[in-house]
Order: C-alpha cells, then sequence, then structure tokens
C-alpha cells in the first residue's frame, strides 16, 4: 500500500472521528435548536395573597395598647413613696423625685391614648361616641397630672419648709385625683373593649393586642 492510499485512510479516519464527536455533541446540547424551542415552560408557582388588616382593626389594637401603657402608670402612681414631710427639705426633694416621675408616666400614657383615639378611621361611625367620651375623660386625667406638678414645682420652690409641707399636701392630694381620673379613662375604654354587638365591637375582638386583659 502506497503512502497516498496510507494517508488518506488516516484522513478518512480522522474525519470519522471528529463527526461522531460532532454528532455527539450536538445530541447533548439538543441540536441546533435552542433550549427554549423544544421545552414547556414550568407553570409559575401561585403567589399567596396577604390580606391587608382592616383599618378599624389596627386602630383597635393601637388603642389597646395605650390602653395598657396607660394602666402600668397608672398602678404605680403613688407607689413606694417613702417621705417624712415633717422633717426637713431633704425630704420634699425626695417626694419630688419620687412623684414627679410617676405622675409623669401617667400624663406620657395619657397622651398617648389620646394620640391612638384621634386615629379613628373616618368610616368607624359607631366609635365616635366613644372616642368623645374618653377623650373628655382624657382631658381630666391630663388636668389632674398637671396639678400636681404645678404643686410639685410649688414645693420645691419654696421659702420655708412650713410652705414646702403645704404644697407637698396639695401635691399628694392632686396624684389620688389624677389616680382616680386615670382610672375612670381606663374603665371607659376598657368597657367598650369588653362590650358585645356592633362593628366596633369587632374591631376589638379582632385586634390581637385587645384580647389578653378583654
Amino acid at each position: 500500500m502506497s503512502r497516498w492510499v496510507r494517508a488518506a485512510l488516516v484522513v478518512l479516519l480522522v474525519a470519522g472521528v471528529v463527526l461522531a464527536v460532532v454528532l455527539i455533541v450536538r445530541g447533548l446540547s439538543g441540536g441546533d435548536e435552542s433550549p427554549s424551542a423544544d421545552r414547556t415552560s414550568a407553570p409559575a408557582a401561585p403567589v399567596p395573597t396577604v390580606s391587608a388588616t382592616p383599618a378599624a382593626v389596627v386602630w383597635a389594637g393601637q388603642v389597646c395598647t395605650a390602653r395598657d401603657d396607660l394602666g402600668a402608670a397608672v398602678s404605680s402612681l403613688g407607689r413606694n413613696l417613702n417621705y417624712d414631710v415633717t422633717s426637713d427639705r431633704s425630704a420634699l426633694e425626695q417626694i419630688d423625685r419620687q412623684l414627679r416621675l410617676q405622675v409623669l408616666a401617667v400624663g406620657d400614657a395619657v397622651n398617648g391614648l389620646g394620640t391612638a383615639l384621634t386615629g379613628v378611621p373616618a368610616d368607624l361611625q359607631e366609635a365616635n361616641d366613644f372616642v368623645v367620651r374618653a377623650a373628655k375623660a382624657k382631658q381630666d386625667a391630663q388636668e389632674a397630672v398637671d396639678a400636681v406638678t404645678t404643686n410639685l414645682d410649688e414645693m420645691v420652690h419654696s421659702d420655708s419648709i412650713l410652705g414646702g409641707v403645704a404644697s407637698a399636701g396639695k401635691a399628694l392630694i392632686a396624684a389620688k385625683a389624677a389616680f382616680e381620673a386615670g382610672q375612670a379613662l381606663l374603665g371607659i375604654v376598657s368597657d367598650t373593649v369588653s362590650a358585645k354587638g356592633g362593628q366596633l365591637s369587632e374591631a376589638f375582638a379582632a385586634a390581637p393586642e385587645c384580647q389578653a386583659a378583654s
């Protein structure tokens, strides 16, 4: 066999190998067609629908949270006071430190509840009477808180121990009034939250924040 024949056979053999490799590669890649041409797109997974919480329920939850904050502040008002108004001015300063912090906490909680009440949705007309009554009680509580701080200011700025003691007594009386006013406001809110029947009751019943103490 001549070398030319052998060369031709080698060329044919190499060509056959190359063709086989090309066919294998094309078979693995799915041919000349694009992958999307012979594939069926998988259906998209359904997106779960998240229902928005109704505005009335959101508002009811905010009211209950503010009510609980007020309850904690009111229950602490006047608790653990330790003083002897017959001793000296240091006793008056001690009253100021203890009572002022407690009454300011009540004032902040009263304002927080007032802010929550004013956010009532416009379409929840059934809440109007409740909001009006609670707003009046909120004003009474705020006035009582202001009376406490006024008397405490007079106490710490008094020119004499006797004058300071007199103002301290007024501050303690005002603190009792603030406690009672806070309790009255809490009663209005809690009674409304626990009432049954109507759109307003449904809103409070659906709010998780209203369940623990309602």
